[in-house]
């Protein structure tokens, strides 16, 4: 889109990042800034560089964020996260922006207690929409926040608690997980560790990762299923976090059950749009046995099965707000967790929503009701691990969901820090059907599993990235 034909930008828009989705710097020096180029030496080293960043009593010391990270990374076990340059991009093309006055990319020290993060972005908020409202002589310019995975958590402490509500129009989330993941669950308790790379106690330290915990009922202790921070004493979790973890997302849980006795809250409060990934084998559940976690696909037995599913990180019904669980406001896609911020078809329905929350008139965005038969789309299901380690092939394996199993499948696996198209390797693929590719070299890749068949009964495209390691002595 030409400058020309960029539309003005009544409001500002605030990108905030997931866990790991903020570059961290301590003396002048990138300490957190992993990308495909830097994925060599990271793995060389053990992990080296995230081992740095482990506090001691929530201490950050002199580490700040800096920026967002804009290519693909993971933390292998945890977060894979496909880079935050297609969401800025977006804005920036539709938009006559201007950079720190109507568009503002909030980094934050995503290893700490997400309330700090949230003061941070309440002081920002507050400064910025002045110095806007004041620049444009419009003083009903508001807030809109895109806010991917954790992202979408800090925002919401922001307007709930610290009262940010009233200078919001709308929070898009990509995946927030609003009542946990069981991914931290099995992080926290089981740990990471796969060949040279062990990043288990770095991340036991965070508080940020015990607020990823699950708030309901998903752990199995013997015929029952507890809250984690319930459950007493589990190998690998503090336990104080834990309940404090809890507490944080109670925090925000009453004070919207107390906004919604509030009569200007329910005529001029911001709406929610949640962005859920489905289709994706997704864990559901764990369960506690002579002390040990483990953690599986299992729906818990109070649960709606037609919930067993999610973005292959965040359950379907965590990546719906609480006080939304019979609004059918989502939008539901599906992709994988760390995609769903740079997947076309959702860019596009974000497009279209940011438009019209600037057309004069329009009170605020409006989420369309649910499509009922949002569970019947065609889809794909991707399975691919985070790490490959040497010598070992890379293995995937896609399902089709509610397509013709005549339809044939092709994975695109490309370099992370390649343009698009280019040095990628294609391979067709039979739905159910493992695919080994051997010879990869060491680096961090994307993923695309696509339908070999076009039209709009076929499934949309899959993405996902995954990492290659070298012998320690290569990489090192």
């Amino acid at each position: 889109m030409s400058a020309m034909a960029r539309r003005a930008l009544r409001d500002v828009i605030v990108v905030l990042p997931g866990i790991t989705g903020s570059v961290l710097r301590d003396d002048g020096r990138d300490v957190w800034a992993l990308s495909g180029g830097a994925l060599r030496s990271w793995l060389g080293s053990g992990g080296d560089s995230l081992q740095r960043l482990r506090l001691r009593d929530g201490d950050p010391g002199g580490t700040v964020a800096d920026r967002l990270m804009p290519t693909a990374h993971l933390v292998p076990g945890l977060v894979k996260i496909d880079g935050y340059s297609s969401l800025v991009r977006l804005v920036r093309d539709i938009f006559d922006v201007v950079p720190g006055g109507n568009f503002i990319e909030f980094p934050y020290d995503w290893r700490l207690d997400n309330r700090i993060a949230a003061w941070r972005l309440a002081q920002t908020v507050e400064r910025v929409l002045a110095d806007w409202r004041r620049h444009t002589g419009n003083p009903a310019a508001k807030v809109i926040f895109l806010a991917h995975s954790m992202g979408g958590l800090v925002a919401r402490y922001h307007l709930e608690v610290l009262e940010g509500w009233r200078d919001c129009r709308a929070l898009v989330t990509f995946g927030t997980p609003y009542r946990g993941s069981l991914d931290a669950l099995d992080y926290l308790a089981n740990g990471y560790k796969k060949a040279f790379v062990n990043l288990t106690d770095v991340m036991r330290s965070f508080p940020s990762v015990h607020q990823l915990l699950p708030i309901y009922r998903a752990l199995r202790v013997g015929d029952g299923y507890v809250r984690v921070a319930e459950a007493g004493p589990v190998d690998g979790i503090d336990a104080a976090l834990a309940a404090d973890a809890l507490a944080f997302h109670r925090e925000i849980e009453n004070k919207v059950t107390e906004h919604q006795d509030d009569e200007t809250y329910r005529r001029d409060g911001y709406t929610i749009i949640p962005i859920v990934g489905t289709r994706q084998p997704t864990l559901q559940s764990g369960v506690l046995a002579d002390g040990r976690v483990t953690v599986g696909r299992d729906v818990p037995s109070w649960i709606d099965p037609i919930l067993g599913d999610g973005d292959g990180t965040v359950p379907r019904a965590s990546a719906i707000p609480i006080e939304l669980s019979e609004a059918y406001r989502d939008t539901f896609v599906p992709e994988r967790h760390g995609s769903l911020q740079c997947n076309a078809a959702i860019l596009a329905d974000v497009r279209g929503r940011l438009e019209q929350s600037q057309v004069r008139g329009l009170r605020a965005v409006r989420g369309p009701a649910e499509n009922l038969t949002a569970a019947e789309r065609p889809g794909i299901a991707l399975h691919v691990d985070d790490l490959y380690v040497p010598g070992e092939p890379v293995t995937i394996r896609a399902e089709l969901i509610n397509t013709a199993p005549t339809v044939g499948l092709r994975a695109r696996v490309e370099p992370a820090g390649a343009s698009p198209g280019q040095a990628a390797r294609t391979v067709d693929m039979t739905p159910g059907e493992r695919v080994e590719l051997v010879g990869l070299p060491a680096g961090l890749y994307r993923l695309t599993v696509e339908s070999d068949q076009l039209g709009p009964a076929a499934p949309p495209a899959v993405h996902d990235i995954f990492a290659v390691a070298g012998a320690a002595d290569e990489l090192g």
